[in-house]
């Protein structure tokens, strides 16, 4: 697969204009640009086998790790789309490639950009059930939760594969590259769109909630993430119609979708991370005083021997990045958020 300006790729630049299309040949930029976005899913990689080998750390058990790693996986899966559809490689010399459908149905909307953004929308889900109504979201909730929104994915895939291909997506030999039928982006658009819509109605509600940890941090930076990918998207698929035609598009979103996912997934694992590769032991005492402070063990589902009438020193470690702690006292998170709201 050349990255160089060969005769061939010289034609289809030619064939372009012709076509009155202004076409960016596939350069080293774009060879750049696969290179670092695989570098930083390859250290994510790293990141993630230690997190999965120490899932039972309570800190970052908490953040349930495997559903954590589904979102590295669609992370990875949005990656593949993203190069196969978006210009940065050439299509006619791989069968597979030239499937569009495989490619940008699945590998880039549904398993990429429909469950990383839809897991962001959970991510506020979850915050929202465990600090307003006071439960931890587990077991049922959880499946259920998670199973609806696959069921989703799998449905609007499934329902896309089926319709003719000039309803979605085809291969456009004479350009080498995947073209979309313009009332078929609308409708990706409309679910991504939606997404945000429910990760801001979840943030509105839980504006004025005060937190154990940082997961108001959490929820503002994926209220933003999906905005600015949402945006992104729209611009690049509806002003721009043959926006893999344009190095400068494509780059800009293929780094945007992805250093934004990457953000969303290290601000949710930077800090238990960092503790337990760190400041194991501390950090843990940390955590536990905090959530004794502010009565969270049953919505975290943390027990402990000790007496509840104990009262426990607060320690300090200011060597460790943590962000500011709630300051509830004796006051349970539900109390403060029904006088703060309602």
């Amino acid at each position: 697969m050349s990255f160089a300006f060969t005769p061939e790729e010289q034609s289809r630049v030619e064939v372009a204009a012709f076509l009155g299309i202004h076409l960016d040949p596939i350069s080293y930029v774009d060879l750049s640009t696969i290179i670092v976005l695989g570098t930083m899913y390859f250290f994510e990689f790293i990141a993630l086998c230690y997190q999965l080998r120490n899932r039972d750390y309570l800190p970052l058990r908490v953040k349930n790790v495997p559903v954590m790693c589904s979102l590295y996986v669609g992370g990875v899966s949005w990656l593949l789309g993203d190069i196969f559809t978006g210009g940065l490689v050439h299509l006619g010399q791989s069968p597979v490639l030239r499937n569009c459908k495989f490619t940008a149905i699945w590998l880039r909307i549904c398993i990429g950009a429909y469950y990383v953004t839809s897991l962001f929308a959970l991510r506020c889900y979850s915050l929202y059930y465990v600090f307003c109504k006071g439960k931890a979201f587990r077991g049922r909730v959880m499946l259920i939760s998670l199973g609806v929104a696959g069921l989703s994915i799998v449905a609007f895939g499934g329902v896309s594969m089926v319709l003719p291909t000039r309803m979605t997506v085809w291969y456009e030999e004479i350009l080498d590259m995947c073209n979309y039928n313009h009332t078929y982006v609308l409708c990706v658009l409309l679910v991504i769109w939606a997404i945000w819509a429910y990760t801001a109605v979840m943030t509105w509600k839980m504006r004025k909630i005060p937190f154990c940890f940082n997961e108001r941090v959490e929820i503002f930076t994926s209220f933003g993430i999906l905005l600015v990918v949402s945006l992104l998207n729209s611009v690049c698929l509806l002003v721009f119609s043959v926006y893999p035609a344009y190095l400068g598009w494509r780059t800009a979103l293929l780094y945007t979708n992805h250093v934004g996912a990457s953000i969303g997934y290290w601000v949710v694992m930077w800090e238990p991370t960092y503790a337990c590769l760190f400041h194991r032991d501390e950090y843990l005492q940390y955590w536990i005083n905090i959530l004794k402070e502010d009565q969270m063990e049953r919505e975290y589902e943390y027990s402990t021997n000790l007496n509840p009438e104990t009262t426990m020193d607060l320690i300090e470690y200011p060597d460790i990045p943590f962000k500011e702690r709630s300051t509830l006292g004796s006051t349970t998170i539900s109390d403060t958020y029904t006088a703060n709201v309602q």
